[in-house]
């Protein structure tokens, strides 16, 4: 039996995984930008999605800008 976890009530279409791959990657990097600023938790929020989530992307841009 598998469980399903929500982090809030969000409609099909407005799912991250419903997007086209350029898409997600315009999201993630706002999301990495306003992290920079707002902090991780309350960018999270916004993004209905987990911190962690936020702090991974954030350490794989910054990895990419120092290449």
């Amino acid at each position: 039996m598998s469980i399903e976890y929500k982090l809030y009530n969000v409609e099909k279409k407005d799912l991250y995984a419903s997007k086209t791959k350029e898409e997600k990657e315009v999201i993630r990097k706002k999301m990495v930008e306003e992290a920079k600023i707002r902090g991780i938790k309350p960018t999270a929020r916004k993004y209905n999605t987990y911190p962690q989530t936020v702090k991974r992307w954030m350490k794989k841009y910054e990895n990419e800008t120092q290449k």
